[in-house]
């Protein structure tokens, strides 16, 4: 039995598969930079979260908490 010969490919079809794998290779980049940007945003947004909910539960304790205190002792007056 022969050996079953297969044609070498062309120099165009070996730049057409380099550059397909290059294509590949760049896009693959672009998701990494994007899922980058995406967690930073993520623990960018959480971070400002933490931040707005402490100030957020400091100001209705103190300035709200004593405010509606000295409106209800003033309409009781």
């Amino acid at each position: 039995m022969m050996p079953l010969m297969l044609p070498s490919p062309t120099s165009a079809e070996r730049g057409r598969a380099v550059s397909v794998n290059t294509l590949r290779r760049q896009a693959l980049e672009r998701l990494y930079r994007r899922r980058e940007a995406v967690e930073n945003l993520i623990r960018s947004l959480e971070s400002y979260q933490d931040v707005r909910t402490d100030d957020r539960a400091a100001c209705v304790e103190i300035s709200v908490g004593r405010k509606l205190s000295s409106d209800f002792v003033q309409s009781q007056i």
